[in-house]
This record gives structure tokens, sequence and C-alpha cells, in this order.
């Protein structure tokens, strides 16, 4: 099959590395996949198997399956001659699904199931489900990158971005330390898509600091490295970074938000119900007590994540493209 996958850039933001993995995922099934963005160079930070075109070039190509998940493409996109176009949604609000509802017969995936959900009450149209993914290869445990002490907390530390929750964390974990010696790490990246840096964001708990730029071993080892990681986002889709901590074997505090596919509340993470500093506190508190409870929610991480591989997601959205059948013109409401 030629899958044609539409992106506004390949950095390191907006949800590139889904479509990245998933491209790298179906050309290890023997399909032929080309990139098309803007730039047409191939992706810097992480290697990507297809092909890479510039975005003028999708207009005199054809494929079997078109792939947006964003507006700014979405033009491209709608006019590539395919016989099948997919419109993939990743966040709440996302503006992009009211241009794809105007297309008849275009295809809808979300990327959770509580998305998936509400598009469906939305559109009154059948939505793909794209719940998913992880690379196994790549996010794996190491405990001996694991220190026997201070406690080390990571989180994501994108803060010019609010709903991604970062300094809600930070306001919770002030004074923790008097509980237990911690170190807090937040981890960014700084580049064309997202200039503003983290560290002018105001001051920092005791014992905190900023990793800039990981590269992506350098990124793996963070969460093998770290006890706990938190997560409090708001309207997300699909949490990638909760699952990547799970399947390097730290703890999990996190948010409903982008992850109620695969986060059990005192399972293989405690969940935390109300998105406020206060309730987040008081979840981060336990499990810096509890060294059994963390323990446990440690282990439990890597066979979740087993579940949500991006070769297992490909495989998905191909049976469902297979067998959809086309969605009728003016059945969208809302």
């Amino acid at each position: 099959m030629r899958i044609g996958v539409f992106l506004p850039h390949v950095g390191v933001f907006g949800g590139v590395r889904r479509f990245l993995e998933l491209g790298n995922a179906w050309s290890a099934r023997g399909h032929q996949v080309t990139l098309y963005h803007p730039g047409g160079e191939a992706p810097a930070w992480l290697p990507f198997r297809g092909r890479v075109a510039p975005l003028a070039a999708a207009a005199g190509a054809e494929s079997d399956l078109a792939l947006c998940a964003e507006p700014h493409t979405f033009e491209a996109f709608a006019g590539h001659r395919a016989a099948r176009h997919l419109y993939y949604c990743v966040l709440e609000g996302d503006p992009g699904v009211a241009r794809a509802l105007a297309v008849p017969d275009m295809l809808l995936a979300a990327n959770s199931g509580p998305l998936r959900r509400a598009l469906e009450r939305r559109t009154r149209r059948p939505v793909l489900d794209g719940a998913g993914g992880i690379n196994l290869a790549q996010f794996h445990p190491d405990p001996t990158r694991r220190p026997a002490g201070p406690l080390r907390i990571l989180l994501n530390g994108r803060r010019s971005r609010p709903r991604k929750g970062t300094d809600l964390i930070l306001r919770a974990l002030r004074g923790l330390e008097r509980l237990t010696p911690l170190e807090i790490v937040l981890f960014d990246s700084l580049g064309p898509e997202n200039r503003q840096d983290p560290r002018d964001g105001g001051a920092l708990p005791p014992h905190a600091r900023f990793v800039i730029d990981p590269r992506q071993d350098e990124l793996v080892a963070l969460y093998q490295g770290a006890h706990l990681f938190v997560a409090a986002e708001r309207k997300a889709g699909w949490c990638n970074t909760a699952l990547e901590a799970m399947a390097c074997g730290a703890a999990v505090v996190c948010t409903r938000s982008g992850t109620t596919d695969f986060a059990r509340d005192r399972e293989n993470a405690l969940v935390v119900g109300v998105r406020q500093s206060w309730f987040v506190r008081r979840a981060v508190a336990r499990l810096l007590r509890d060294a059994p409870l963390r323990e446990r929610l440690a282990a439990a991480g890597p066979a979740t994540a087993a579940r949500w591989s991006w070769e297992g997601l490909a495989e998905k959205l191909e049976r469902q493209v297979e067998a959809a059948e086309p969605a009728r013109a003016g059945v969208a409401g809302g």
C-alpha cells in the first residue's frame, strides 16, 4: 500500500513522533510510506524508514491512503489523489475536525478512547480506534540507571503550554523534600517549533534541574533513572510521556487526560481525579512515603506498555481502514 503522511514539520513537537513511528511500522510491514511536509528534509532526531518529500510534491503524486492530523497541511492533504483519506484527531478541540467533516467519505480516527467516543457523539460517524503506541525497543527498564537515592521525580518541562500542567506540578512538589531527599528533573527541547526557553518560566523548587534538548538515548536514560514520573495534562489525546515512563519502569502519577486507555488507579499508576496541585501533591507524597506501593506500580508499567506498541497500532489502523465503510455526505452534525 502507498501511504502519504502530511505533517507541518518534522521537529520534536506537535505529536510528530506518532506519525514517524507509524511510518516506520508500516514500512516494516512492506508498505511504501512518503512523508510530506513543507521543508521536505528528513527528521534529524528520529530515524525514518520511509521517503520524505516537500509538501508541494504531494500535488503530483498518488497514494492508496492519505493521513493528516492537523489543519496546517489539510488543504494539501485533502487535494492529494488517494483512494482513502484519513483525518487523525489527536487533541480535544482540534480545529481540523470541522474541515474533515465537510469532505464526503473522509475517514476519522482518534488517538484515545475518550476522544474517539466524544467524536462519535459529535459527528454521528464511525471513528477508527487510533489509540497507542510506544516504541518498546527504545523504551524499556534498566534498573542500573536508577540511583538508590535521592528519589528522582521526572516531568515534562514544557512550561509554554499550560495544558501540559508543568507549573501545576511544580507547585505541588514544593516542600516535599522535607519528606525524603529529592531530585526534580524537567526535560524539554528548543527549536523552530518551540523557541521559548522553559527555564525562564519562574523559580524552581530546591534540588530541581532542567535537561534541554536531550537526544533520544538521553531521554530514555532520564525515564530509566526516575523513581517517579508526574503528568498533569488537560485536554490531551494520548499522553506519550506517561506511557514511556511506565515502559521504563518508573512509577507514574497522572491525571485522567490522555491516560485513561492505559492507566489504572492503584494497579499501574496513581490517577488523580481532580486536576489541582493539592491532589497531585497528595498522590506524589503517598508514593514518596510508601516504597512498596511505588515499587509495585513501577513493576506493573512495562507489561502495560507492551500492549500498546506502534507495530500493533499500525496493524490495527490498517485493518480498520480496509474494513471501513465510506462516510455518507451530509450525515455529520454539530
